[in-house]
């Protein structure tokens, strides 16, 4: 009680306008301090909570993580099932190894397109500097003649000047002294505008080359296309016995949904895939081929805007022209190969 009379007197001194001693000022220090403490304190307690239920989240993830592999390791542990896990597992693998093959593809076609947009954007540059340049030095040059005449002139005037003599020459002379006045603006006017085009000169010469603002859309349209036509390309190299198909249903099951038949028929699968894996690792790319699909592809794409770089999943028509063919998928609805991870946006 006493420390709160204490308090209530201090402040009641401070309103009357009477000065705080240091013991007050020690006091109100410390009351901000608690402030600012208990601030730090809430922030801190918030952060505590954050973090714990951050925990707990990942705890969750973590036991279902757990809870999968135990799944796993028991489906793995039954004979029966082994040989289908195993088929499972290469069929992923032949995915991953395509969804590869066209991501890499797409980077660097990417580049390639990159750098021809660059290159041409760069060589209209250096053909709009350079004619910027020629209209300045054609300026210039006959600038200079200009001003060489000016002061030629100015010196031959000046020369005549000095040799008119005599009383009968005044008239002259005041004639010859008024034009040589007259003349002097001209020159330094001249001698002016030759040093601005001189530095206009140098300004051109000292132009940077244009940031590239990235591939425009034209150039994002042409990548997409032959992306699309390149994942048909895999789609038919991966063709036989359904391997395309078969890869694809490993992202759309899980492997303890899947049958691939009896023993010898998953070891014949695995087989397949394995041979369809080295032959994705040591492939050639066949571009005549790429060409050919990326021209049919785009005498077909439709886009939903002007500025859209991707076609409509509908407007990707097989090779006869139906719609419903059974040959060859739809890459884009089917999302082959991870494709629009692989596509340019």
């Amino acid at each position: 009680m006493r420390r709160l009379a204490e308090s209530f007197r201090q402040l009641a001194n401070r309103l009357a306008g009477r000065e705080s001693s240091v013991e007050d000022e020690r006091l109100v220090a410390l009351f901000r301090n608690r402030a600012e403490l208990k601030k730090e304190l809430s922030a801190l307690d918030d952060e505590r909570h954050r973090l714990l239920d951050r925990m707990k989240l990942q705890e969750g993830s973590t036991m279902r993580v757990q809870e999968q592999m135990d799944a796993l390791e028991q489906y793995l542990g039954r004979p029966e099932e082994a040989f289908k896990s195993l088929a499972y597992f290469q069929l992923r693998a032949v995915w991953r190894a395509a969804a590869r093959r066209l991501e890499h593809f797409s980077s660097e076609l990417a580049r390639q397109q990159k750098d021809r947009e660059r290159k041409s954007q760069m060589a209209e540059f250096e053909r709009g500097k350079r004619a910027r340049a020629a209209d300045v030095d054609r300026e210039l040059v006959e600038a200079r003649i200009l001003a060489e005449q000016l002061q030629a002139e100015q010196k031959h005037a000046r020369q005549r000047l000095q040799d008119l003599r005599g009383f009968w020459n005044y008239f002259r002379r005041a004639r010859l002294a008024d034009a040589i006045e007259a003349r002097g603006p001209r020159i330094e006017a001249s001698l002016t505008q030759v040093t601005d085009l001189g530095d206009r000169m140098h300004e051109v010469d000292s132009e940077p080359p244009p940031v590239f603002a990235g591939l425009s859309v034209e150039g994002q349209r042409a990548v997409n296309l032959a992306v699309i036509a390149y994942a048909e390309s895999l789609c038919d190299r991966l063709s036989g016995g359904g391997l395309a198909e078969l890869a694809r249903e490993t992202k759309l099951r899980r492997v303890f949904d899947t049958d691939y038949g009896s023993r010898d028929e998953c070891v014949a699968l695995m087989q397949l895939a394995a041979r369809a894996l080295a032959d994705l690792e040591q492939m050639h790319d066949d571009l005549a081929d790429i060409k050919a699909r990326t021209d049919r592809i785009r005498r077909t794409a439709v886009y939903k805007g002007a500025n859209e770089v991707i076609p409509t999943q509908d407007s990707i028509l097989p090779p006869n022209g139906r719609k419903q063919a059974q040959s060859l998928p739809n890459v884009l609805l089917d999302e082959f190969w991870e494709i629009y991870r692989a596509l340019v946006h």
